[in-house]
């Protein structure tokens, strides 16, 4: 049996409680400390009958990046240690130890975590995070499809070939999870360990990894109530295992994978806030870098490991359909292919919902730079007062005449150059949206750009190309601003 299960992570026995997250600890230690030691007078001795600590989360010796202090540092620590330096003896945040820059309290964190592993978070962080407590029994595999199946051997080739596809949909699905729980037991366990010492504090982990428990709860119960119960069918009867089987789960996979909607339409953000932070917190880099090179982390990279949901979740039809296309039985490629459609038609919907996201964004961005819209200088108070209502520009309220479902679009922008009776030309920016073209000038002193003509609805726009195939006449009918009566009309051959 090959497993993809993590590491156990239950409780182990070791020294006092009182020693687990302190380099200080809470008590003096009884015997001075060796010379060169890593911990300063009262940090955690180890008991040479006793290998680990109480409550910590224990990683294989050797994991990870375990970087020593370097011969100054072990003798700035000696010299601290006999002259009653900002690392003596006290609580874990007494004043004497907020001294200890924060680039040292990392490294020597960092370091007791590579030897010893993670203190243990609270049941509530645990349980939210999804930050394991012991392996997980169900998520186990053989290394062969082969091996559940005696008489494989009497099997066609195209009945094998079935086989292996279906075999790869089964272990990817729990390499993925393991790849999901680096994110949690590693990462975020390890944010929120440096966290509750007052390192990193100004790093949000809810930011960094989005909705990832809900990703791993949403794998695990697929597993056992979907993928598990078609290995477990093949594993007691001894026969291939049976693509129809999967089928309900599968038709079900919108209700099932619904947490992907949301992760889908933060990943973005959440990729330039991780970037963002390891470009401009140096302490966050060195962090990253451990997880980076330990030996949990399988030399994942916090950016691969972040985009990881996104290519899962569009190959699931890639994987099925190589099942469909080595399955001659009709009844399992009737299935399959209700299979595949029902997953194409979540990925569009995702889709969907992540375009109306980016032109969101997009339109909030436009409007940002759209100034007031003053068309008529007014002559007084008075008509100021009674023009107002007139000359807001609200891009952000909903189109007129069509369901709430369309919205306003960001089709196209750029500079244009308009030519306004026989000599004048004026360098301006347009804005086409869905339902309106603005005609604005941009302004020197900020990213803004002012709208210089009355807005141009599509529905009274008319275009006609001219023979110079860069170039375009437009009439637009408006309300006249001169009166505020009767048609106005504007002619602009616009070049492109």
């Amino acid at each position: 049996m090959q497993t993809f299960a993590l590491p156990d992570d239950g409780p182990l026995q070791g020294l006092v409680a009182s020693r687990i997250e302190t380099y200080g600890g809470r008590h003096r230690a009884t015997t001075q400390n060796p010379a060169g030691s890593l911990y300063p007078r009262g940090g955690p001795v180890l008991d040479p009958s006793r290998r680990r600590f109480q409550d910590y989360v224990p990683f294989a010796k050797g994991s990870g990046q375990v970087r020593g202090l370097s011969p100054l540092k072990l003798r700035e620590l000696e010299h601290e240690k006999r002259h009653g330096g900002h690392l003596g003896a006290g609580p874990p945040h007494s004043p004497k130890l907020k001294e200890v820059p924060k680039a040292q309290q990392l490294e020597m964190r960092l370091h007791t975590f590579s030897m010893f592993g993670m203190p243990r978070l609270p049941p509530e962080d645990r349980q939210h995070w999804e930050i394991g407590e012991g392996t997980d029994s169900g998520l186990v595999i053989e290394k062969s499809w082969k091996e559940l199946v005696p008489g494989h051997k009497e099997m066609s080739r195209e009945l094998c070939h079935q086989q292996e596809a279906l075999w790869e949909l089964l272990t990817t699905e729990l390499i993925y999870v393991r790849k999901l729980k680096i994110m949690t037991d590693l990462l975020a366990a390890g944010l929120l360990n440096l966290q509750r010492v007052g390192l990193l504090t100004e790093v949000s982990a809810e930011t960094l990894f989005g909705n990832v428990p809900s990703l791993i709860r949403v794998h695990k119960r697929f597993w056992e109530e979907v993928l598990g119960p078609t290995l477990g069918e093949a594993r007691a009867s001894g026969q291939p295992l049976d693509p129809v089987s999967l089928q309900d789960g599968f038709l079900t996979f919108s209700q099932r994978f619904q947490p992907y909607v949301r992760y889908c339409l933060q990943v973005k953000q959440t990729m330039a806030y991780a970037q963002e932070q390891q470009d401009n917190n140096p302490l966050f880099h060195s962090f990253v870098q451990w997880c980076e090179k330990h030996k949990r982390s399988g030399r994942q990279m916090l950016g691969d490991l972040l985009i990881k949901p996104h290519q899962r979740i569009t190959k699931y039809p890639l994987l099925l359909q190589a099942v469909l296309k080595r399955s001659p039985e009709a009844r399992a490629r009737e299935g399959l292919s209700a299979m595949i459609a029902a997953v194409e038609s979540f990925l569009r919907y995702v889709n969907k919902q992540v375009r109306q996201g980016e032109e969101q964004e997009s339109l909030v961005a436009a409007a940002q730079r759209i100034g007031p819209y003053e068309v008529l200088e007014p002559s007084s108070e008075e008509v100021e007062k009674n023009l107002r209502p007139f000359c807001t520009l609200d891009l952000m309220s909903p189109m007129l005449g069509v369901a709430p479902e369309h919205t306003r679009q960001l089709l196209l922008e750029g500079p244009v150059r308009v030519k306004e009776g026989r000599e004048g030309k004026l360098d301006v920016h347009l804005f086409l949206f869905s339902d309106v073209l603005l005609v604005t000038k941009p302004q020197r002193k900020a990213d803004k750009a002012k709208v210089i003509r009355p807005p141009l609805m599509l529905e009274k726009l008319v275009c006609r190309p001219l023979r110079d195939p860069s170039m375009s006449l437009l009439r637009g009918h408006f309300p006249s601003p001169s009166s505020w009566q009767g048609e106005g009309a504007v002619r602009m051959g616009i070049k492109y």
